[in-house]
């Protein structure tokens, strides 16, 4: 099923002119402060389900700049989290969505299929909805050292946690029993439960079903994943590794580490892990080595591949939702450029 809901021309300026706006802030001498100023302007925005059935769909939000002839990059957010991080941040400022499209990508954001906000069903209503709770995140995610408590150097907006707390779509949970998961068509759920050392459990099955649908629409493309969301990601680039022409990881559960495994699915696509600061007070250390491992199996085998950490390049303070974060648009520039070079 593909249902498409198509934006007023009136919005769709607006958001065009907000881009514009925000994208290259000035300073007292009016000169734009960041390097990566817009070069392509958005023509258009589109939303759109991909799934076979209302209890299967994902929503997909597309940005497509003008006159450009480089792969889309399709971002696929971490557990229980939307497109809605990708697409704007706490404090007001455009998201990586609008980073990636001034530096000429085509963009595809996923609100996945068992969030509430890629729309539910009758059958669906009758489940269990749930969302993370508002105080565990800032350990978890390197906020902060507790709720309310933001690090000293830390870039998240936390002045701005309940603007973003607000914007955490409810997950759909689906009970245990064989007549509800009948009823609803599931056949899988994102449980956290990807092993830390990064072998991989697969991620949702049905949202790995949407994205390669969602590739053989857009053609290859970049994938973009971040925390659970790179089990998705890994295990499209298994199936269909003629659909993925590149693969950027941001702190990702299921980075393989089989050395035959990477040498075979993975070693022609370009590969670049991601990461912030915090990395042992929020038990990420494990998730990096498997990234480094990863790199390093394909480099050693001619292919392209790089781990950007980002206390090494002197950038600290930055947390697991590092596209939010106040110096978001510097790091979408780093993934950006690297993007340029590694992608033919």
């Amino acid at each position: 099923m593909r249902k498409n809901v198509t934006l007023s021309l009136f919005v769709t300026s607006l958001l065009v002119l907000g881009a514009c706006q925000n994208s290259a802030p000035e300073n007292e001498s009016g000169t734009a402060e960041s390097e990566h100023e817009a070069s392509f302007s958005l023509g258009k925005m589109n939303d759109f389900y991909i799934g076979e059935t209302l209890n299967d769909q994902s929503l997909i939000h597309s940005f497509i700049p003008e006159n450009t002839d480089k792969s889309p990059v399709i971002m696929v957010p971490g557990l229980g989290l939307g497109a809605s991080i990708y697409e704007s941040t706490p404090d007001n400022r455009n998201g990586w969505a609008y980073d990636f499209v001034a530096a000429g990508y085509p963009v595809y954001t996923v609100d996945t299929s068992d969030l509430a906000s890629a729309g539910i069903s009758e059958e669906e209503a009758k489940a269990t909805l749930s969302k993370w709770d508002s105080e565990s995140i800032w350990s978890r995610w390197g906020l902060g050292s507790g709720p309310g408590e933001a690090y000293a150097d830390g870039q998240f907006p936390a002045e701005q946690f309940d603007q973003f707390y607000s914007s955490i779509p409810m997950q759909i949970k689906l009970a245990s029993n064989d007549s509800l998961r009948k009823a609803t068509g599931k056949t899988g759920s994102r449980s956290g439960s990807g092993d830390e050392t990064g072998k991989s459990s697969g991620g949702n099955s049905q949202e790995v079903e949407n994205m390669i649908q969602l590739l053989e629409e857009t053609g290859p493309s970049i994938l973009l994943v971040h925390s659970m969301g790179g089990e998705i990601g890994y295990e499209v680039a298994r199936q269909r590794p003629e659909l993925v022409k590149g693969l950027v990881a941001i702190e990702p559960v299921g980075s393989p580490t089989d050395e035959s495994e990477v040498k075979y699915t993975y070693e022609d696509i370009p590969y670049l892990g991601v990461y912030g600061d915090y990395l042992e007070s929020r038990n990420q250390v494990s998730r990096l080595e498997a990234v480094q491992t990863t790199s390093n199996i394909i480099e050693d085998n001619g292919g392209t591949s790089d781990v950007i950490e980002l206390t090494e390049e002197g950038m600290t303070g930055n947390s697991h939702l590092m596209m939010m974060d106040q110096n978001s648009d510097v790091i979408a520039g780093k993934i950006t450029d690297w993007l340029d070079s590694a992608i033919q």
